[in-house]
């Protein structure tokens, strides 16, 4: 089932608030402001649905031998691509802490249920 306007404009303002939060943890992150953050989400959930099956496609050799653990990795890269995307507005300092927000607002997502497909 497809989701509504709606549906979609709320997940992005949650999105949003996970990266701010996700800021206010590490502060070392910089993010310009609440709209670049919701831009920011758009900009994932883009490179997640078109850029992250390719990149796991390719990678899924290593992603087996590590028994799943290089998908950290992958998801680490996606946000780096979103950082090279929203270059002046937002950055992260280093690719180990880009790993560990990935997997931070991974998990955030997940409590939330941000990109689930059925409601």
């Amino acid at each position: 089932m497809r989701k509504s306007i709606f549906h979609l404009v709320l997940e992005f303002i949650l999105g949003g608030a996970v990266i701010m939060i996700v800021t206010y943890i590490f502060p070392q992150v910089y993010v310009k402001d609440f709209g670049v953050a919701c831009l920011i989400a758009i900009v994932l959930a883009l490179l997640n649905t078109f850029v992250k099956p390719i990149l796991s496609f390719i990678a899924f050799p290593v992603t087996l031998l590590s028994l799943g653990l290089f998908q950290l990795v992958i998801n680490g890269f996606v946000l780096e691509l979103a950082e090279m995307i929203l270059a002046p507005d937002f950055y992260i300092p280093s690719f180990g802490l880009t790993i560990i927000i990935s997997l931070i607002i991974s998990i955030l997502y997940s409590l939330l249920g941000i990109g689930k497909i059925n409601e």
